[in-house]
């Protein structure tokens, strides 16, 4: 549904949850085509409809300022649904056998891929090998991806048709798994790409039909705006014809993968928010890997596994002239850092490449920003450096954590709440695929630390806890700041971009449990209800 005049009316009893101070609730929203026109009472806002205007009544009802995921990957969530769903599985069995499956279903020799097993879930947690994946299917080649997107298992075929030998050594920043001189079919991060290198690409055509099925997963959970957190050339084009065709309705905010970067900055001409729903003006940097897969960088080697600490994908030389040389296009920076090494590195290079571009509004990121030295938290707010973090990681990830890191270093471990009162800007987002796209999800995590079963009792290291307010603000206000657009978008306030969430309950003043039941009534983009579920 779209008109150029929409008026929103609630009942009393609902209400609009604006977030701006000078008026920080409200019982109608008068928008004219994008743009929030009034806000103010039901009675004032009647009498101010211009005729020819379409009302709403949303009784019951509660408007937020638009929810925006602030770390996703919309093709991959698409991509997702297409592939072997291994989230819940309990065993290598398991996975071998959901495999085997799909490869009953398909010609022989075509790609068999799957995503987000988990040997943490496992009762040996041992990371898997090829061999029984090779044995029970033999006659296609299949690429496993960890749920941290950061590891992967190849089966035989796989490696064969990738050319991958005993003897392939394991690159910069990448490692091939090896077990008495013989292949494990285990690839870590820049290893991955010799296996991903013989899949066939995606075409334009596909990565539009993935990126429409993830816009309406996105939609439906009532995000208005997805950080597209690294697109390459193909998603870039698949983007500019869904703009032109008229089918993108989800604000995507894209960062240009660093591949794609080396060989040119993309020169994505700037336009009025008005009429384009996509823009493209920095650039993803992965420093290290994850930690569930052991290739976060650390200072410490990890607990339990002496003699590993993980590693970083490029050079801190080569991280400094690369944000170097987006800061020189007026290119934001997004770097993935996991480890306390990598995100001291990662500040380290951010404060060289500020001296040779010291005025600029560079609003630098730290995606994930997961274990922090308590001497770098301080460096964040210094450097005017945004942590963009994952709420979810921290509630899926947790005993793991605990088991990678130990008990010294827990402090340092998602601390989003130390974050906050040393000034820092904290931005929220999920990373989907490799978690839910729902952002009550997020909420709930960030607000509790614990499952969704409220284990453990009390939240896991409850002290960096959100409040409710701030886990909203990481979703909106903050996450519009983030991306250059606190005066376009991130309040409900006249002037400014009509996009909002409607949920069916007010989550501030629920119970904390109560917010996962939260549900999205209407989603508006641009002015447009591009969502409802009455």
């Amino acid at each position: 549904m779209s008109s150029c005049n929409l008026l929103l009316t609630f009942d009393g009893i609902s209400k609009v949850v604006t977030l701006d101070e000078e008026r920080p609730e409200a019982t109608a929203i008068l928008i004219e085509g994008s743009r929030i026109a009034k806000v103010g009472s039901r009675y004032e806002l009647e009498k101010a409809m211009p005729s020819g205007s379409t009302r709403l009544n949303l009784n019951r009802a509660f408007a937020y300022p638009g929810l925006v995921d602030s770390h996703g990957h919309i093709r991959s969530l698409g991509q997702s649904m297409r592939m072997v769903r291994l989230d819940d599985t309990r065993s290598y069995d398991e996975v071998v056998e959901r495999v085997k499956e799909r490869s009953r279903e398909i010609p022989k020799g075509a790609w068999i891929q799957g995503r987000n097993w988990n040997q943490e879930n496992w009762r040996t947690r041992d990371f898997p090998m090829h061999e029984l994946l090779s044995k029970e299917v033999p006659d296609h080649p299949v690429w496993l991806t960890r749920v941290d997107g950061h590891a992967g298992i190849a089966n035989g075929k796989a490696m064969e048709i990738a050319g991958v030998t005993d003897s392939t050594p394991s690159p910069d920043g990448g490692m091939v798994g090896s077990k008495d001189g013989k292949l494990t079919g285990l690839f870590l991060d820049v290893a991955m790409s010799l296996i991903r290198g013989s899949i066939p690409p995606i075409t334009v055509d596909q990565a539009k039909s993935m990126i429409l099925d993830a816009q309406e997963a996105c939609l439906r959970a009532g995000l208005t705006e997805v950080h597209d957190a690294g697109i390459g050339f193909t998603e870039l084009k698949a983007y500019q014809e869904l703009v032109s065709e008229g089918r993108l309705k989800l604000r995507v905010y894209a960062m240009q993968d660093k591949a794609s970067f080396d060989k040119e900055p993309w020169e994505i001409p700037v336009v009025s928010p008005d009429n384009s729903l996509f823009t493209c003006r920095s650039l993803k940097i992965i420093y290290d890997g994850a930690l569930g897969s052991r290739g976060a960088a650390m200072f410490e080697e990890y607990s339990d596994s002496p003699g590993e600490s993980g590693f970083t994908l490029i050079s801190q030389e080569h991280l400094t002239e690369t944000i170097s040389r987006a800061m020189a296009v007026g290119f934001q920076v997004n770097i993935h850092a996991i480890g306390d090494r990598a995100n001291h590195e990662a500040l380290n290079a951010i404060e060289r490449a500020i001296k040779d571009y010291p005025g600029s509004d560079h609003r630098s990121r730290i995606e994930h920003a997961q274990n922090i030295l308590s001497t770098d938290v301080t460096r964040f707010k210094e450097l005017e450096v945004i942590a963009s973090v994952q709420p979810t990681h921290c509630t899926s990830d947790m005993l793991m954590a605990e088991r990678r890191l130990g008990e010294a270093r827990l402090d340092a471990a998602y601390p989003w709440r130390t974050l906050l009162d040393n000034a820092v800007r904290v931005i929220s987002g999920s990373d989907f695929p490799v978690e839910s796209e729902k952002p009550m999800w997020g909420i709930y995590s960030a607000v509790t630390r614990q499952t969704h079963l409220q284990n453990p009792r009390g939240g896991w290291q409850p002290k960096e806890r959100m409040s409710v307010n701030e886990a909203l603000q990481s979703f909106t206000t903050e996450a519009s700041f983030a991306r250059f657009m606190e005066s376009e978008k991130g309040m409900i306030k006249e002037g400014m971009l009509s996009d909002m969430t409607i949920l069916d309950r007010d989550i501030r003043g629920i119970s904390p449990e109560e917010i996962l039941s939260a549900e999205v009534l209407a989603t508006i983009v641009n002015g447009e209800l591009v969502y409802q579920s009455f």
